[in-house]
């Protein structure tokens, strides 16, 4: 597969998932919705598995990692599809692009990295400020969707407190079968609490129904984490942490043009104090090193 190729893709395809999101949440209801996308990524996810030879690990500790990451995916996507049926899907993608904030935050706690430098810690303030701006859009205190945004916002910060448990945990465990087993252990979580709040079956759905949560089954999950595997593997760290800025912007657009999202001003200057937080963050370190090797090169 061609990198750049692959990198596109990705970009394409978490641009993308958001409105997916939405418009499946809202078709078949949120809890439906999410189980149907992990039951038919999980069997996709094995017959991989079993195509590919993917070795198995049955030890205490690997069965721990793939309840924890099924608890992870279950709780985060139960959130996230909750508020999807009320805030826009450019401020779901826009909320999700904090992940690489929390997770240093995360990571400077837990795995005692060195990496939050005044440059990061500056980005995550002015990321901050902008989500302040958008807790106090009228729009949003309008129409009651600050209890949505606060449950993205925790399925982001869990989400991002996985990853750093995984990262110290579960770091020689096979990558396919820690993703197989976490999904399949999702699907199960999901199914009881389906079974629990007596979720009815909806009557009729749709082909955009049908269509969104095949396309976040198969797109979003199967080849959206083949492809992202595939680039964490051979790209630059500085190319990938570029990936949500991106998806950020790119949401929001796809957001207004095909499903007529209008935020209104307070939230866009929300938006850009986090896209610019999030830049300054992912890239001020970068550049950084970039002024200093340039000055360096033409220091007499």
């Amino acid at each position: 597969m061609s990198l750049p190729l692959a990198y596109i893709g990705i970009i394409i395809i978490w641009s993308t998932t958001p409105l997916a999101v939405k418009w499946s949440a809202e078709e078949t209801g949120y809890i439906f919705a999410v189980l149907s996308r992990m039951a038919i990524a999980a069997a996709l996810c094995q017959l991989l598995a079993i195509s590919l030879r993917s070795e198995w690990k049955w030890h205490k500790r690997a069965l721990a990692m793939y309840t924890l990451s099924g608890f992870n995916i279950c709780f985060s996507m139960i959130l996230i599809y909750w508020g999807a049926q009320t805030i826009s899907s450019g401020l779901i993608a826009l909320l999700f692009g904090l992940m690489p904030l929390i997770t240093g935050v995360f990571a400077a706690i837990i795995l005692k990295e060195k990496s939050l430098t005044p440059q990061k810690l500056f980005g995550i303030a002015t990321a901050f400020a902008g989500l302040v701006i958008i807790f106090y859009s009228k729009q949003i205190a309008s129409e009651g969707y600050m209890l949505a945004i606060a449950a993205v916002l925790s399925a982001v910060t869990w989400h991002s407190f996985g990853t750093v448990l995984f990262k110290r945990y579960a770091s020689d465990l096979p990558i396919m079968s820690l993703t197989t087993g976490g999904i399949w252990a999702s699907v199960i979580m999901l199914s009881i609490i389906w079974w629990f709040n007596n979720a009815p079956l909806p009557e009729t759905i749709s082909v955009l129904g049908w269509g969104s949560i095949l396309y976040l089954s198969i797109i979003a999950t199967v080849i959206g984490f083949t492809i992202y595997f595939y680039i964490l593997k051979r790209m630059e760290a500085s190319k990938i942490a570029l990936i949500p800025l991106m998806t950020s912007v790119f949401a929001l657009l796809i957001g207004q043009y095909f499903n007529g999202e209008q935020p209104d001003s307070r939230i866009w200057w929300g938006a850009l104090l986090i896209i610019g937080g999030l830049s300054f963050y992912q890239i001020g370190g970068y550049m950084r090193q970039l002024f200093v090797k340039a000055s360096l090169r033409t220091s007499p």
